[in-house]
């Protein structure tokens, strides 16, 4: 009898050691699945962070492209897609005085206008780069710019930078 009772013994000792080897394996799975679930979240939640960045700068866009202070008008007839040389010019002016609204506008951003054709200067809408940023995206839109000292219209392109 004292032999059935060794045998019992080992049998025992095997199986809870069988137990433990699964509960291991087990666990060991958990933090696998764990460890797989978090760079799914966080990939992710970059590419949603990236998406809010892109949302961002052409919400910026817009807002830049239907600023009375910059649109071409005529006869006080808004035209679309179309900036104002003289005013842009003198929203230097404007700007500096009243840098709290623009910055509710366009937050951390920088706005320029290039004239491409005929080649001429650059113009600053907005400035204001933060310190540090990590990311920053440009958006580029083809813009038509009227000179109405000469009635003429020039190629241009409104380049929209947004930092993060």
């Amino acid at each position: 009898m004292g032999k059935i009772d060794v045998m019992g013994n080992r049998r025992g000792q095997i199986q809870m050691g069988e137990s433990v080897a699964i509960l291991f394996i087990f666990f060991i799975l958990i933090v696998f699945g764990f460890v797989f679930y978090m760079k799914i979240l966080g990939s992710s939640a970059q590419v949603e962070f990236e998406e809010n960045i892109q949302l961002q700068a052409i919400g910026v866009a817009q807002r830049v492209s239907f600023l009375p202070e910059v649109q071409c008008s005529r006869d006080n007839v808004r035209k679309e897609n179309c900036i104002d040389l003289l005013k842009l010019e003198h929203l230097d002016e404007i700007v500096p005085t009243n840098q709290l609204h623009y910055f509710d506008l366009f937050g951390f951003s920088r706005i320029r206008v290039q004239q491409l054709f005929p080649p001429g200067d650059d113009l600053a809408v907005y400035d204001n780069v933060p310190d540090t940023f990590t990311d920053k995206l440009s958006t580029f839109i083809p813009t038509s710019l009227y000179d109405p000292r000469t009635g003429d219209f020039h190629l241009g392109v409104l380049v929209v930078e947004v930092f993060s």
